[in-house]
């Protein structure tokens, strides 16, 4: 049986490595290795969700989770196809701790860099151009969307504010004006 050491990682990377392989190779079993219980869990209704089983055996701090393909399961339906534009104000998820909110907004960026669907634009203002210039592991995620086909446009008057202008790492420079009409003609998703 195949196995994923997934020890170590931070949600959503289990989960992604997950469908990765599902994607891939379509095993009828293997097995995801991690180290917390939640991350069992967002691996279970991750499977439950493309057709599989799973249980979950634990030895000390190491939780193996069994995938094996069930046929009678019904899978769920196939998401909204519709162009789609995301914008981020921060370089922060949410309202808590700072380092947590930041690591937060690292996995959002890296799960949507996984999607088979990206964003026709991401838009970046305010403290949000952070992710586009000094902020390594989201500037390398968004070169991977920009590898996929999406324009990451970061604020000019936002890049000058923050002193980040010979910072800009990935993407074009923008104004507020094209970020309404982005804003108007698509849909939008904005994580707070």
């Amino acid at each position: 049986m195949k196995e994923i050491d997934a020890l170590g990682l931070l949600c959503p990377r289990p989960v992604i490595l997950a469908k990765k392989l599902i994607k891939e190779e379509n095993p009828k079993e293997f097995a995801v290795l991690v180290d917390n219980e939640i991350a069992t869990e967002n691996l279970s209704k991750m499977a439950d969700q493309l057709g599989y089983d799973t249980e979950v055996d634990k030895e000390e701090t190491v939780y193996k989770v069994k995938f094996k393909k069930n046929g009678d399961k019904k899978l769920e339906q196939d998401y909204n196809k519709e162009e789609f534009i995301v914008v981020f104000s921060s370089d922060e998820l949410g309202i808590g701790d700072e380092e947590f909110s930041k690591k937060l907004l690292e996995g959002f960026v890296y799960s949507l860099s996984e999607k088979d669907q990206v964003p026709t634009y991401v838009v970046l203002y305010n403290r949000g151009v952070r992710l586009s210039t000094i902020n390594e592991n989201t500037v390398e995620d968004l070169k991977k969307l920009e590898s996929k086909g999406t324009t990451v446009l970061s604020c000019g008057l936002c890049l000058g504010n923050y002193n980040l202008k010979e910072e800009l790492k990935v993407g074009q420079v923008t104004n507020m004006d094209n970020i309404v009409d982005l804003q108007i003609h698509y849909r939008t998703v904005k994580p707070c």
